[in-house]
């Protein structure tokens, strides 16, 4: 699965809002009933930890609230990591992303979208 699949298949599903460790339970009940290979909680370093990992090097970060900044640096280190060949951004923050972050692609999947 590519990136701009795992963007739109986020955008064609409604998923719950208001807490984000369900919001990932949610997520992974889908990955499992679709059967798409997932890693959950992958650690990257000692400090970073990314929410997903689909298809072994597509890093999915979830985002329900918080800084547009703070969200972006978070991203960005995670970018650095070898492990990580391009990013997610599953949130219902209204942001946006330059196309790469660290030489890795970067996509935002908008939450919200599902709901129109």
């Amino acid at each position: 699965m590519s990136p701009e699949d795992l963007v739109r298949f986020f955008h064609q599903r409604r998923f719950p809002l208001t807490d984000e460790k369900y919001l990932q339970t949610r997520i992974e009940e889908v990955f499992t009933a679709e059967g798409i290979a997932f890693e959950r909680e992958v650690r990257l370093s000692s400090k970073d930890i990314i929410d997903f990992i689909v298809d072994g090097d597509i890093g999915i970060e979830v985002k329900i609230k918080g800084g547009k900044r703070n969200i972006y640096d978070q991203v960005s280190r995670y970018c650095a990591h070898d492990r990580i060949k391009s990013v997610v951004l599953l949130t219902a923050v209204s942001m946006g992303f330059p196309p790469e972050i660290d030489a890795k692609s970067g996509y935002v999947a908008s939450l919200g979208r599902g709901w129109l």
